[in-house]
């Protein structure tokens, strides 16, 4: 996908891939718009390291900004971080099988389970 067509949180798994990006987001989950400066302060962070990151985070739709006189300021974006959880739950579901189907239809797994029951 081109960075023209991306929507936001495109990037959601990419941006999350990152631990000191899913450290600020810990660290803005109990908080309402904090300072970038405040951020890094708190996480131990220098400025050009931290701006990357929450550049990411931005572009993901993970957090949301407001700037208020010089200063941008961050809060989490809860909405997307559950649509994601949501997601994630849906790929943990077990598929049901079609109707009709008998167990072990159209699956190897026996056979492979047989064939090594006699290997070492």
């Amino acid at each position: 996908m081109s960075r023209n067509t991306e929507e936001p949180g495109d990037g959601l798994f990419a941006a999350l891939a990152h631990g000191a990006r899913r450290q600020i987001l810990r660290y803005l989950r109990d908080k309402d718009y904090v300072r970038a400066g405040d951020i890094g302060a708190a996480l131990g962070i220098g400025p050009s390291t931290l701006s990357g990151h929450l550049k990411v985070l931005r572009q993901a739709g993970l957090v949301e900004t407001r700037r208020r006189a010089t200063e941008v300021q961050y809060r989490l974006q809860m909405s997307l971080l559950d649509e994601a959880i949501v997601a994630l739950a849906e790929l943990r579901r077990p598929q049901r099988a079609e109707p009709g189907a008998t167990a072990g239809s159209g699956s190897t797994a026996g056979s492979r389970t047989a064939n090594q029951k006699g290997k070492p």
